[in-house]
């Protein structure tokens, strides 16, 4: 019988794999919902247009805001594994979500009368937005950070403030000349 080191728990974490460190990537993992969230507003967009002969201006905004809560809840987490609050991320997602909506109805209302029509300039404007939209993400909407201390935060904090020794196992090593170098616990 084997026993189990924290080595081999380290490298069960880890993606094995060419294909899962493919799909380990917040990049691939933003196509991929963003490929699933183009799919619904497209097709959405094609409905309402050629079906119910909406306004292309009005279908294409309609199909857009649409997609958009599937597109917030699964970046949130399977994209970017956010860790910011919430209503944070909704409030700037929601900042984008206008901006995103004007540049498409302008892009699709500009191209209709063209050759490429409302479905071409759909595709441009996907196109355009799929560029600002990760980088956006990555760093302003989502984020890697989290923007709020939990309560495992708040209790290091606690302690750092009466005078005590942290056991947080998140708590910084200290390297500054004079000051004692703080011991983690390991966790078990």
């Amino acid at each position: 019988m084997s026993r189990a080191t924290p080595a081999d728990a380290t490298a069960a974490k880890k993606p094995r794999g060419l294909l899962a460190k493919f799909f380990g990537h917040s990049a691939v993992r933003y196509l991929i919902v963003g490929g699933l969230s183009f799919a619904v507003d497209f097709g959405l967009l094609v409905l309402l247009r050629e079906v119910f002969h909406w306004d292309v201006g009005i279908a294409s905004a309609t199909a857009f805001l649409s997609s958009l809560v599937f597109n917030f809840l699964v970046q949130r987490k399977f994209s970017f594994d956010s860790a910011h609050r919430t209503h944070v991320s909704m409030i700037r997602y929601g900042i984008l979500v206008v901006a995103n909506t004007l540049a498409t109805v302008l892009i699709v209302q500009l191209l209709t009368p063209t050759v490429l029509g409302y479905m071409g300039g759909k595709v441009i404007s996907t196109a355009a937005m799929t560029v600002w939209n990760f980088f956006l993400y990555q760093h302003w909407v989502f984020g890697k950070k989290p923007a709020h201390h939990g309560a495992h935060e708040h209790k290091h904090l606690l302690a750092e403030a009466d005078g005590t020794q942290s056991l947080a196992p998140d708590a910084a090593e200290s390297t500054s000349a004079g000051e004692p170098e703080r011991i983690r616990p390991e966790s078990s």
